[in-house]
């Protein structure tokens, strides 16, 4: 509950509202190949950015998810809020420094669409964009997912016990030179960001 990223549902999932034969209809699809292939699609295409916006997968006892009410309680986490509850405040410049550069970028992918076209905008940059992104996402959950890694409840829970809960994968020459390290070397990270 209390951990920033890759939190595990502990409470039901809302189920939808009818059941067939006296059985969930939730309960009944969620392992079916086609559930599971939207879900993965969803969570690879959308994943980073469902993250960035909403911080989406954070405990929500975490010290990220302070009360607030209305709008300002889905921002209140957002990595593009200078004063998000997810840095410090010191941090802020950066983040606006940031936004600033993503409100750059763009703009010029809206001119550059006006000038080469749409179709070439989407192929140059869209398709790269999704494809980084993709591969983010499913390393980010491999190193947070395993079937030893413990989970902590909200009592048991401490910062040292939280990073150390992720765990290194091993990817051979596609880790160690496409990726350049950074898949065989995750854990170290939560201990010295």
């Amino acid at each position: 509950d209390l951990d920033m990223a890759f939190v595990p549902r502990t409470s039901p999932k809302p189920s939808l509202s009818f059941r067939i034969a006296g059985m969930d209809v939730a309960e009944l699809i969620e392992d079916t190949p086609i559930a599971q292939a939207v879900k993965l699609i969803f969570h690879q295409l959308f994943g980073w950015q469902v993250y960035t916006f909403f911080n989406a997968s954070s405990g929500k006892g975490s010290k990220q998810w302070e009360p607030k009410s209305g709008l300002a309680s889905w921002f209140r986490v957002s990595h593009f809020e200078p004063t998000s509850a997810v840095f410090r405040p010191a941090e802020a410049p950066f983040i606006l420094i940031s936004d600033i550069g993503l409100a750059l970028t763009g703009t010029a992918l809206y001119f550059a669409s006006k000038e080469v076209g749409v179709s070439t905008v989407l192929y140059l940059y869209l398709v790269p964009y999704l494809w980084v992104h993709h591969w983010l996402v499913a390393i980010t959950y491999l190193h947070h997912h395993h079937t030893e890694l413990p989970h902590y409840t909200a009592e048991g829970w401490t910062y040292v016990k939280g990073a150390l809960a992720t765990v290194d994968r091993e990817f051979g020459f596609i880790g160690k030179h496409l990726f350049h390290g950074i898949i065989e070397k995750h854990v170290i990270h939560h201990l010295f960001p």
